[in-house]
């Protein structure tokens, strides 16, 4: 009688669904040293760097530039910002689309606010 092996691989295999919201450690790894590009629902196209000391910088493509301070809120899942021309806290979502890309989402609203378009690592402003 012939033996006969089968080996098979069994995969983790994980579903990403259009609407579904970055965890703390996602958004970290999304936004920290990075230069993302996107259109903003106000100022239109822009890139912006996130850097890993929390500083952010953004930059419109109509010319308009902010300065400020980020972070990840833990306790509510939110990625927030203080630009240094105002003395408020900005602190939304981030949600995955079909397509692969990204949205910033308001916090409260639900309202889209950003769709990035592009992500490349360090500061490429």
């Amino acid at each position: 009688m012939k033996r006969i092996l089968v080996v098979g691989v069994i995969g983790a295999c994980s579903s990403v669904y259009a609407g579904e919201r970055l965890s703390n450690e996602e958004m970290k790894e999304f936004f920290t040293d990075k230069t993302l590009s996107g259109v903003h629902h106000k100022l239109g196209p822009g890139r912006s760097y996130w850097g890993a000391d929390g500083n952010v910088r953004s930059e419109s493509d109509s010319g308009k530039v902010r300065v400020g301070k980020w972070w990840i809120d833990e306790s509510r899942n939110l990625r927030c910002l203080r630009w240094n021309t105002k003395n408020k806290d900005f602190c939304h979502y981030i949600e995955r689309n079909s397509d692969g890309s990204h949205t910033l989402v308001h916090g409260n609203k639900g309202k889209k606010l950003v769709e990035f378009k592009g992500s490349v690592p360090g500061n490429q402003l």
